[in-house]
C-alpha cells in the first residue's frame, strides 16, 4: 500500500465519527492508516507553592499513553484488512499531528472539531483550523457534534 492517512483523534465520544469517515477514506484509497493521539501536556503554574509532594507527571502521562494505545488498540481489531499503526505522544496536538504527517509523509489526515465559536474558540483556538491551515497535505476535518 502506497498511500498513508494519519488519523488524529482526541479519544472523546465523538471520535467514533472520525475513525469512521478516515477508514472509509482509508478503503477507498487502500490505504493503510497512522491511528494516533496526543496526551496534552499539562502546565502547572502553582505546583511549588500549593504543594509539598511534586505532581508525578511522568507517572500520569504514562497511564495516560497507555489508556489510549488500548483504546485505539481496540479501533485497529475492528479494521483487521487495513494495515494500522498506532502513534500516541505526549504533547501539543497541533505540533504532534503535523510534525508526524511530514515525518511519515502522509498522502491525507483526517481530522475532528468541535465546531467552537466564540470565546472559547479564541481560548482554547482550534487544533483542526491549526493543522488545516500548516498542513502540506489535504486535510478531512469531520465535524463532531
Amino acid at each position: 500500500m502506497k498511500n498513508k492517512i494519519l488519523i488524529a483523534v482526541d479519544l472523546s465520544e465523538s471520535s467514533d465519527l472520525v475513525i469512521k469517515k478516515g477508514m472509509e477514506l482509508a478503503i477507498k484509497m487502500e490505504a493503510s492508516v497512522i491511528l494516533s493521539s496526543v496526551v496534552p501536556m499539562y502546565v502547572d503554574y502553582l505546583q511549588s507553592q500549593m504543594s509539598m509532594v511534586p505532581t508525578p507527571w511522568d507517572e500520569i502521562y504514562t497511564a495516560q499513553k497507555e489508556a489510549a494505545i488500548k483504546e485505539l488498540k481496540l479501533v485497529q481489531d475492528k479494521f483487521p484488512n487495513i494495515p494500522i499503526e498506532i502513534y500516541v505522544e505526549v504533547g501539543n496536538a497541533k505540533d504532534v499531528v503535523i510534525e508526524k504527517a511530514f515525518k511519515e509523509k502522509v498522502d491525507y489526515i483526517v481530522v475532528g472539531t468541535h465546531g467552537r465559536t466564540g470565546f472559547s474558540h479564541v481560548v482554547m483556538g482550534s487544533t483542526a483550523e491549526y493543522i488545516v491551515r500548516h498542513a502540506t497535505m489535504p486535510v478531512m476535518v469531520v465535524p463532531m457534534k
